[in-house]
């Protein structure tokens, strides 16, 4: 890493948003347009993730981050619905990279929760 990069890229929590944006946006390429709201809304939020992450961990004080860590949280939760749309309405037929998502977007939750907890102390 060089000196110059963002410090939020050094988190685990945003690479694993920032993969799990790529893996959606990958997947979604050549989605029917029928869905196009539901892809926009999945695209919403998985972006929204990490891009609040980012803001967050750049904040001046503690209640700053956690705002901006609140909401990326609510967008985390956001994508697992629209993860569950995804796959059970069978808009995308590859199960294993949305299991691969949903894994790791439960990861980021727990994560933000932690870290949401411990800036309320």
């Amino acid at each position: 890493m060089s000196a110059d990069e963002p410090r939020y890229r050094r988190l685990l929590i945003w690479k694993k948003a920032h993969n799990n944006a790529i893996i959606l946006i990958t997947l979604i390429k050549n989605c029917n347009s029928k869905y196009g709201r539901v892809i926009d809304q999945c695209l919403g939020s998985v972006t929204s993730i990490g891009a609040n992450i980012a803001e967050g961990n750049e904040s001046a004080t503690h209640k700053q981050k956690e705002s901006y860590f609140q909401i990326s949280l609510n967008s985390a939760y956001e994508l697992d619905n629209w993860l569950q749309i995804l796959k059970d309405g069978e808009i995308i037929t590859d199960k294993e990279k949305i299991a691969v998502i949903e894994k790791e977007n439960i990861e980021v939750i727990k994560i933000l929760c932690t870290i949401i907890k411990s800036l309320r102390f």
